[in-house]
């Protein structure tokens, strides 16, 4: 059974506006993937783009990160393991290596956990506004707003950044939480716009055994033009500070998109 909206195409039990919808889905001036729900973006199966995404890795040891997820640069290792995603960069004069995965919006905030296993050389981030591309090893350049732990700076702890023309920049002081290896940990991250020139970034860890603080550790605002009012999508990064042999593996999991 098929019904197509305005210049889409339906599939099986699903309705499309400008779009296209797969088994089951409903699409809004995007694409929607098996089982999945598109309003202005594109979901893969087992997630769901428009400002909606959900990560659980729940595949098998080694698998790959599932779709839709793709490798944007620095990667040396990225699988699924015991139900968490596993990422390890490349070790370079910059290890970082990035995953990315289609949102579609401006306006967003995340959960996600995440765990070192050896904390005074890693850094974990997660990008919004993401356009896909990796520092300046890609065409474009990468960018987009993002919140980082830092454990491998002195004060260790939690900052937000932008990358601009590929470069990654912190804006203000980290602000100080204390991090060790092989603790579970929960991040807060939220992305709003203030006005049709500044954005506000938040940001909170904290232990995942315990409870999420009321406030946000870190709140800045920032004015570059090139990211305000902008739709993009979403990025993980892993970072080390070794520059030679194997960098420590981060673990990610329980990763929650929705609108701020």
């Amino acid at each position: 059974t098929s019904s197509g909206g305005t210049g889409g195409q339906a599939g099986s039990g699903g309705t499309s506006t400008g779009g296209q919808a797969g088994t089951g889905g409903t699409s809004t001036g995007g694409q929607a993937g098996s089982g999945g729900t598109s309003t202005g973006g594109q979901a893969g199966t087992g997630g769901q783009a428009g400002c909606n995404f959900t990560e659980t890795f729940s595949g098998a040891n080694g698998s790959p990160w599932p779709s839709p997820w793709k490798a944007a640069g620095g990667v040396q290792t990225a699988d699924i393991q015991n139900g968490r995603g596993r990422l390890i960069p490349q070790t370079t004069s910059y290890s970082l290596a990035r995953m990315t995965a289609p949102l579609g919006c401006s306006e967003a905030q995340v959960t996600f956990s995440f765990e070192f296993s050896s904390e005074n050389t890693q850094g974990v981030g997660f990008y919004l506004r993401q356009n896909g591309g990796y520092l300046t090893q890609s065409t474009p350049n990468g960018q987009g707003y993002a919140v980082f732990v830092e454990a491998f700076r002195n004060p260790e702890g939690i900052g937000v950044w932008h990358e601009l023309t590929g470069n990654e920049s912190l804006m203000g002081s980290v602000s100080p939480v204390s991090l060790s290896a092989g603790v579970l940990y929960r991040v807060r991250y939220r992305l709003t716009q203030v006005n049709a020139g500044q954005s506000r970034l938040q940001g909170k860890v904290w232990p995942a055994s315990g409870s999420e603080p009321s406030a946000y550790q870190v709140d800045r605002t920032d004015s570059s033009a090139v990211l305000q009012n902008l739709v993009g999508d979403l990025a993980v990064d892993s970072w080390s500070s070794m520059t030679s042999g194997t960098a420590a593996a981060l673990y990610v999991d329980d990763i929650v998109v929705s609108p701020p």
